[in-house]
């Protein structure tokens, strides 16, 4: 590929992008939210020493804090790139994370657990109804009965819609611009994401397109509902301060 030529990648694709998926969200205090996530779980009766599940888990960021607090994590997810990553800052960190290749849709990790997790916006890339509901069956059959879920979610309020808005940052391996827009009638925020590395010998640019449903609240928890689940704590809107995890138990 001839130097600064931009390559179009599928949607919702990490692969690319996972040498600077770090430096992309860099703006997101994981440790915080795990911080904050768990002292909401262990009034619920997560205790340390427990198993967690992170589904979604990508470079590791909520994964490797879990593991520091003393939890046994597993983490799970589509991006094999993006699994390296996290091997990496597990090992990095002296944490014993088991990283899985599996799909939250098709979870199958060989043991169950008293914790699910699935943090910044990992279900909102699955744009099929269908496909959602299935993935929070395959959360729950990954769950001991009475064991916990938690998740964000983007939800189908007035809210999550906006004008559309283009921002641009400086990261360390170069640029990177983020142009959004909103599609009321599919309930679908598009992010396109150009990235323009100048840390290597050529420049290099990569264009992707992700897109993020959103759901209306009455369906989600009829549909955890119906995977068998009962709602702890509804999911509420997302900001840095608050990502709003609803926390759910397993009951069937």
């Amino acid at each position: 590929m001839a130097s600064g030529m931009a390559r179009q990648w599928d949607v919702n694709d990490f692969d690319c992008i996972a040498d600077v998926y770090d430096q992309l969200v860099s703006w997101a205090p994981y440790k915080r939210w795990v911080g904050a996530l768990e002292k909401k779980l262990r009034a619920r009766g997560l205790r340390r020493g427990d198993w967690i599940l992170d589904a979604a888990c990508g470079t590791g960021l909520s994964a490797v804090p879990w593991a520091k607090k003393g939890y046994r994590v597993v983490g799970a997810d589509v991006s094999e790139p993006m699994l390296q990553a996290a091997r990496r800052r597990a090992s990095r960190a002296g944490q014993a994370v088991e990283f899985l290749r599996q799909d939250v849709t098709d979870l199958h990790p060989g043991r169950t657990f008293q914790l699910a997790v699935c943090m910044h916006s990992g279900l909102d890339y699955i744009l099929d109804d269908g496909r959602l509901r299935q993935a929070f069956r395959s959360l729950r059959g990954c769950l001991e009965a009475g064991g916990l879920l938690a998740f964000d979610k983007c939800l189908d309020v007035p809210s999550f819609y906006r004008e559309d808005y283009t921002e641009s940052r400086t990261i360390p391996s170069g640029t990177a611009e983020f142009h959004y827009r909103w599609d009321r009638t599919r309930r679908l925020m598009e992010q396109r994401c150009v990235v323009s590395r100048t840390d290597g010998p050529e420049p290099r640019r990569t264009e992707v397109i992700y897109h993020l449903k959103a759901t209306l609240p009455a369906d989600l928890e009829q549909w955890l509902a119906e995977a068998g689940f009962e709602v702890l704590e509804p999911v509420g809107e997302f900001s840095v301060a608050d990502p709003g995890m609803g926390i759910f138990r397993a009951v069937t």
